[in-house]
Protein backbone atom coordinates (compact mmCIF):
# COMPACT_ATOMS: atom_id res chain seq x y z
CA UNK A 1 0.00 0.00 0.00
CA UNK A 2 1.67 3.39 -1.02
CA UNK A 3 2.01 6.02 1.71
CA UNK A 4 0.02 8.56 0.59
CA UNK A 5 -2.73 6.19 0.93
CA UNK A 6 -2.28 5.40 4.70
CA UNK A 7 -4.64 7.00 7.25
CA UNK A 8 -3.06 7.49 10.66
CA UNK A 9 -5.14 6.28 13.54
CA UNK A 10 -6.64 9.04 15.86
CA UNK A 11 -5.17 10.27 19.10
CA UNK A 12 -6.61 8.55 22.22
CA UNK A 13 -8.08 9.95 24.55
CA UNK A 14 -5.80 10.82 27.81
CA UNK A 15 -8.80 11.80 30.30
CA UNK A 16 -8.00 9.29 33.18
CA UNK A 17 -11.57 8.91 33.84
CA UNK A 18 -13.59 9.69 31.06
CA UNK A 19 -16.95 9.72 30.75
CA UNK A 20 -17.14 6.66 28.31
CA UNK A 21 -14.29 4.13 28.40
CA UNK A 22 -13.38 2.76 24.82
CA UNK A 23 -14.04 -0.82 25.20
CA UNK A 24 -13.09 -1.55 21.26
CA UNK A 25 -10.41 -4.49 20.95
CA UNK A 26 -9.34 -6.90 18.24
CA UNK A 27 -10.95 -10.24 17.97
CA UNK A 28 -8.77 -13.19 18.25
CA UNK A 29 -7.92 -15.95 15.84
CA UNK A 30 -8.13 -19.28 17.29
CA UNK A 31 -3.90 -19.49 18.51
CA UNK A 32 -4.04 -16.29 20.59
CA UNK A 33 -7.83 -17.80 22.00
CA UNK A 34 -5.78 -20.76 23.23
CA UNK A 35 -3.13 -19.39 24.00
CA UNK A 36 -5.05 -16.46 25.98
CA UNK A 37 -7.13 -19.03 27.97
CA UNK A 38 -4.17 -21.78 28.88
CA UNK A 39 -0.90 -19.55 29.41
CA UNK A 40 -2.93 -16.18 30.08
CA UNK A 41 -5.60 -16.79 32.16
CA UNK A 42 -8.17 -14.99 29.92
CA UNK A 43 -11.54 -15.45 29.59
CA UNK A 44 -14.51 -12.55 28.79
CA UNK A 45 -15.72 -12.20 32.39
CA UNK A 46 -11.87 -11.77 33.56
CA UNK A 47 -11.22 -9.38 30.68
CA UNK A 48 -13.89 -7.10 31.36
CA UNK A 49 -13.59 -7.37 35.28
CA UNK A 50 -9.75 -6.96 35.00
CA UNK A 51 -10.28 -3.61 32.97
CA UNK A 52 -12.69 -2.11 35.33
CA UNK A 53 -10.52 -2.48 38.02
CA UNK A 54 -7.50 -1.34 36.41
CA UNK A 55 -9.57 1.71 35.12
CA UNK A 56 -10.79 2.44 38.26
CA UNK A 57 -7.25 2.41 40.39
CA UNK A 58 -6.62 4.90 37.86
CA UNK A 59 -8.86 7.56 38.52
CA UNK A 60 -8.13 7.06 42.27
CA UNK A 61 -4.37 6.95 41.51
CA UNK A 62 -2.96 10.40 42.92
CA UNK A 63 0.40 10.39 40.65
CA UNK A 64 -1.60 9.70 37.57
CA UNK A 65 -2.77 13.14 35.92
CA UNK A 66 -3.71 12.00 32.22
CA UNK A 67 -3.24 8.65 31.01
CA UNK A 68 -4.24 6.32 28.10
CA UNK A 69 -7.53 4.23 29.32
CA UNK A 70 -8.80 2.21 26.54
CA UNK A 71 -8.83 -1.51 26.30
CA UNK A 72 -6.10 -1.81 23.81
CA UNK A 73 -3.50 -0.27 25.90
CA UNK A 74 -4.47 -1.79 29.26
CA UNK A 75 -4.59 -5.21 27.83
CA UNK A 76 -0.61 -4.52 27.52
CA UNK A 77 -0.61 -4.83 31.24
CA UNK A 78 -3.47 -7.40 32.16
CA UNK A 79 -1.86 -10.19 29.56
CA UNK A 80 1.88 -9.43 30.10
CA UNK A 81 1.28 -9.86 33.98
CA UNK A 82 -1.36 -12.88 33.11
CA UNK A 83 -4.05 -10.70 34.82
CA UNK A 84 -2.81 -10.06 38.55
CA UNK A 85 -4.01 -6.66 39.29
CA UNK A 86 -1.13 -5.88 41.33
CA UNK A 87 1.56 -6.85 38.86
CA UNK A 88 -0.06 -5.08 35.83
CA UNK A 89 -0.90 -2.33 37.66
CA UNK A 90 2.90 -1.84 39.06
CA UNK A 91 3.97 -2.40 35.49
CA UNK A 92 1.69 0.43 34.42
CA UNK A 93 2.70 2.32 36.90
CA UNK A 94 6.93 2.29 36.58
CA UNK A 95 6.52 2.78 32.37
CA UNK A 96 4.76 5.59 33.36
CA UNK A 97 7.38 6.72 35.67
CA UNK A 98 9.93 5.79 33.34
CA UNK A 99 8.44 7.84 30.38
CA UNK A 100 9.24 10.91 33.15
CA UNK A 101 12.87 10.10 34.50
CA UNK A 102 14.62 9.08 30.92
CA UNK A 103 12.38 10.97 28.37
CA UNK A 104 15.56 10.92 26.05
CA UNK A 105 15.25 6.91 25.95
CA UNK A 106 10.86 6.80 25.62
CA UNK A 107 9.76 9.91 23.92
CA UNK A 108 9.64 11.64 20.59
CA UNK A 109 8.64 7.97 18.82
CA UNK A 110 8.15 10.01 15.24
CA UNK A 111 9.34 8.48 12.11
CA UNK A 112 9.23 11.97 10.76
CA UNK A 113 12.24 12.94 12.86
CA UNK A 114 15.18 12.75 10.80
CA UNK A 115 17.27 10.77 13.14
CA UNK A 116 14.95 7.94 13.39
CA UNK A 117 14.09 8.02 10.01
CA UNK A 118 17.81 7.16 9.35
CA UNK A 119 18.27 4.20 11.49
CA UNK A 120 14.75 2.85 10.33
CA UNK A 121 16.05 3.25 6.52
CA UNK A 122 19.39 1.84 7.65
CA UNK A 123 17.53 -1.46 9.39
CA UNK A 124 18.88 -0.98 12.93
CA UNK A 125 15.51 -2.53 14.01
CA UNK A 126 12.49 -3.71 12.46
CA UNK A 127 9.68 -6.16 12.82
CA UNK A 128 9.68 -8.52 10.55
CA UNK A 129 6.45 -9.55 7.64
CA UNK A 130 5.69 -12.97 8.99
CA UNK A 131 5.40 -14.29 12.40
CA UNK A 132 6.54 -17.42 13.47
CA UNK A 133 4.87 -20.85 13.05
CA UNK A 134 3.50 -20.25 16.51
CA UNK A 135 1.84 -16.71 15.64
CA UNK A 136 4.74 -14.78 17.27
CA UNK A 137 6.08 -11.55 16.17
CA UNK A 138 9.72 -11.28 14.75
CA UNK A 139 11.74 -8.35 15.71
CA UNK A 140 15.32 -8.18 13.41
CA UNK A 141 18.15 -5.95 14.70
CA UNK A 142 21.46 -5.02 13.49
CA UNK A 143 23.74 -3.48 16.14
CA UNK A 144 26.59 -1.95 13.05
CA UNK A 145 24.25 0.34 11.92
CA UNK A 146 24.66 2.41 14.79
CA UNK A 147 27.40 4.72 13.88
CA UNK A 148 28.65 6.26 16.92
CA UNK A 149 30.06 9.44 15.47
CA UNK A 150 26.01 10.03 14.90
CA UNK A 151 23.62 8.58 17.42
CA UNK A 152 23.92 7.68 21.34
CA UNK A 153 22.28 5.00 23.52
CA UNK A 154 19.45 6.83 23.32
CA UNK A 155 18.72 6.97 20.05
CA UNK A 156 18.95 3.00 20.53
CA UNK A 157 16.53 3.26 23.00
CA UNK A 158 14.09 5.29 21.27
CA UNK A 159 14.24 2.74 18.36
CA UNK A 160 13.23 -0.13 20.71
CA UNK A 161 10.34 1.89 22.01
CA UNK A 162 9.23 2.89 18.68
CA UNK A 163 9.13 -0.33 17.44
CA UNK A 164 7.45 -1.53 20.32
CA UNK A 165 4.93 1.28 20.46
CA UNK A 166 3.37 0.38 16.71
CA UNK A 167 3.20 -3.29 18.56
CA UNK A 168 1.98 -3.13 21.88
CA UNK A 169 -1.81 -2.36 20.76
CA UNK A 170 -1.61 -5.60 18.84
CA UNK A 171 -3.59 -8.69 20.29
CA UNK A 172 -1.69 -10.81 18.60
CA UNK A 173 1.48 -9.51 19.95
CA UNK A 174 -0.57 -9.43 23.37
CA UNK A 175 -1.06 -12.43 23.58
CA UNK A 176 1.79 -15.04 21.43
CA UNK A 177 4.38 -12.89 22.52
CA UNK A 178 8.07 -11.40 20.27
CA UNK A 179 11.45 -13.08 18.88
CA UNK A 180 13.83 -10.88 18.69
CA UNK A 181 16.96 -11.82 16.37
CA UNK A 182 20.29 -9.44 16.61
CA UNK A 183 23.11 -9.38 13.97
CA UNK A 184 26.28 -8.14 16.29
CA UNK A 185 28.94 -8.87 13.76
CA UNK A 186 28.95 -5.09 13.30
CA UNK A 187 29.48 -3.63 16.80
CA UNK A 188 32.67 -2.07 17.03
CA UNK A 189 34.56 -0.37 20.21
CA UNK A 190 33.14 2.72 19.50
CA UNK A 191 29.21 1.22 19.95
CA UNK A 192 30.61 -0.24 23.09
CA UNK A 193 32.31 3.19 24.49
CA UNK A 194 28.30 4.59 23.94
CA UNK A 195 26.71 2.30 26.82
CA UNK A 196 27.96 2.90 30.61
CA UNK A 197 27.36 0.26 33.62
CA UNK A 198 24.65 3.21 34.42
CA UNK A 199 22.86 2.69 31.26
CA UNK A 200 22.77 -1.36 31.17
CA UNK A 201 21.34 -1.13 34.78
CA UNK A 202 18.59 1.49 34.17
CA UNK A 203 17.44 -0.41 31.11
CA UNK A 204 17.84 -3.74 32.41
CA UNK A 205 15.26 -2.45 35.13
CA UNK A 206 12.67 -1.11 32.49
CA UNK A 207 12.87 -4.24 31.01
CA UNK A 208 12.81 -6.23 34.16
CA UNK A 209 9.67 -4.33 35.45
CA UNK A 210 8.43 -1.54 32.89
CA UNK A 211 8.13 -3.41 29.08
CA UNK A 212 4.86 -4.76 28.39
CA UNK A 213 6.59 -7.27 25.96
CA UNK A 214 6.48 -10.72 26.10
CA UNK A 215 9.70 -12.00 25.26
CA UNK A 216 9.83 -15.57 24.22
CA UNK A 217 12.97 -15.95 22.57
CA UNK A 218 16.33 -13.86 22.47
CA UNK A 219 18.93 -14.66 19.71
CA UNK A 220 22.44 -13.02 19.10
CA UNK A 221 23.86 -13.79 16.44
CA UNK A 222 28.20 -13.23 15.57
CA UNK A 223 29.18 -12.42 18.92
CA UNK A 224 32.43 -10.57 18.60
CA UNK A 225 34.41 -11.26 22.22
CA UNK A 226 34.32 -7.72 22.62
CA UNK A 227 30.87 -7.36 23.50
CA UNK A 228 31.24 -10.14 26.13
CA UNK A 229 32.16 -8.37 29.17
CA UNK A 230 29.00 -5.85 28.43
CA UNK A 231 26.85 -8.60 27.51
CA UNK A 232 27.30 -10.51 31.05
CA UNK A 233 26.56 -7.33 32.94
CA UNK A 234 23.50 -7.07 31.22
CA UNK A 235 22.77 -10.51 32.09
CA UNK A 236 23.33 -10.00 35.25
CA UNK A 237 20.43 -7.28 36.02
CA UNK A 238 18.16 -9.02 33.83
CA UNK A 239 15.00 -11.41 35.49
CA UNK A 240 16.44 -15.29 35.43
CA UNK A 241 13.12 -15.93 33.26
CA UNK A 242 14.40 -13.56 30.33
CA UNK A 243 18.09 -14.66 30.98
CA UNK A 244 17.10 -18.28 30.58
CA UNK A 245 15.25 -17.34 26.97
CA UNK A 246 18.91 -16.33 25.70
CA UNK A 247 20.45 -17.85 23.13
CA UNK A 248 23.79 -17.10 21.26
CA UNK A 249 24.68 -18.69 17.72
CA UNK A 250 28.06 -18.58 16.15
CA UNK A 251 26.91 -18.23 12.98
CA UNK A 252 23.81 -17.55 10.80
CA UNK A 253 23.57 -21.50 10.00
CA UNK A 254 23.53 -22.10 13.41
CA UNK A 255 20.40 -19.60 13.82
CA UNK A 256 18.81 -21.37 11.09
CA UNK A 257 18.23 -24.65 13.34
CA UNK A 258 15.79 -22.36 16.03
CA UNK A 259 14.53 -19.80 13.62
CA UNK A 260 13.04 -20.86 10.10
CA UNK A 261 15.35 -18.91 7.65
CA UNK A 262 12.49 -18.57 5.49
CA UNK A 263 11.20 -15.82 7.84
CA UNK A 264 14.47 -13.80 8.16
CA UNK A 265 15.46 -10.79 5.45
CA UNK A 266 16.75 -12.07 2.22
CA UNK A 267 20.38 -10.94 3.15
CA UNK A 268 20.68 -13.32 5.85
CA UNK A 269 19.17 -16.76 4.13
CA UNK A 270 15.35 -15.63 3.84
CA UNK A 271 12.60 -15.05 1.27
CA UNK A 272 12.18 -11.41 1.36
CA UNK A 273 14.59 -8.84 0.93
CA UNK A 274 15.54 -6.36 3.84
CA UNK A 275 14.49 -3.22 2.06
CA UNK A 276 10.65 -5.00 2.09
CA UNK A 277 10.68 -5.59 5.59
CA UNK A 278 11.57 -1.80 5.99
CA UNK A 279 9.74 -0.63 3.83
CA UNK A 280 6.08 -1.93 5.47
CA UNK A 281 7.39 -1.08 8.89
CA UNK A 282 7.77 2.85 8.00
CA UNK A 283 3.90 1.98 6.83
CA UNK A 284 3.25 0.84 10.22
CA UNK A 285 5.42 4.06 11.35
CA UNK A 286 3.67 6.40 9.75
CA UNK A 287 -0.35 4.81 10.82
CA UNK A 288 1.00 4.85 14.75
CA UNK A 289 2.06 8.27 14.30
CA UNK A 290 -0.31 10.34 16.12
CA UNK A 291 -1.23 7.60 18.93
CA UNK A 292 2.61 7.41 19.27
CA UNK A 293 3.40 11.57 19.84
CA UNK A 294 0.11 11.49 22.20
CA UNK A 295 2.37 9.13 24.84
CA UNK A 296 4.19 12.26 25.82
CA UNK A 297 0.93 13.84 26.67
CA UNK A 298 0.45 11.25 29.18
CA UNK A 299 1.40 12.93 32.55
CA UNK A 300 2.97 11.06 35.44
CA UNK A 301 4.02 12.96 39.00
CA UNK A 302 7.76 10.63 40.32
CA UNK A 303 8.07 11.64 44.00
CA UNK A 304 10.97 10.38 45.71
CA UNK A 305 9.40 7.74 47.52
CA UNK A 306 8.77 5.44 44.58
CA UNK A 307 10.21 2.73 45.05
CA UNK A 308 11.39 2.35 41.49
CA UNK A 309 12.58 5.12 41.82
CA UNK A 310 15.00 3.98 43.85
CA UNK A 311 18.24 2.93 41.60
CA UNK A 312 20.60 0.09 43.05
CA UNK A 313 24.82 0.41 43.05
CA UNK A 314 27.27 -0.36 40.15
CA UNK A 315 28.88 -2.42 42.89
CA UNK A 316 25.70 -4.84 42.91
CA UNK A 317 26.55 -5.54 39.33
CA UNK A 318 29.89 -5.65 39.93
CA UNK A 319 30.13 -8.54 42.52
CA UNK A 320 28.42 -11.48 43.54
CA UNK A 321 25.45 -11.22 41.38
CA UNK A 322 27.17 -11.57 38.49
CA UNK A 323 28.78 -15.08 39.42
CA UNK A 324 25.51 -16.29 40.12
CA UNK A 325 24.81 -17.67 36.68
CA UNK A 326 27.13 -18.99 33.75
CA UNK A 327 28.51 -16.10 31.88
CA UNK A 328 28.40 -16.15 28.03
CA UNK A 329 31.90 -17.80 26.43
CA UNK A 330 32.71 -17.86 23.00
CA UNK A 331 34.32 -21.11 21.60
Amino acid sequence: MPSDELSELPVPNLDKAPQCYDNEIDELDANCQQLARDFLRETPAIREQSLAQLRDWIAKHPNIKRCRTDARFLLRFLRTKKYSFINASQMLERYLACRVVHPHWFQRLDIEDREMCELVDAGFLYPLLEKDARGRTVIFGDAGTLDPKQFTIGHGSRMHMLVGETLYDDASVQCAGFVLIYDLSGITMGMLGLVTLNDIRDLATYLNNAVPMRIQELHFVNTPSLALKIANYTLAVINEKLRNRIMCHRNWEDLHKKIDKRLIPQEYGGVHPKADHIAAFKQRCHVYRKPMLALDDMEFEVTRDLEYCKKSTIGEIETGTVGSFRKLQLD
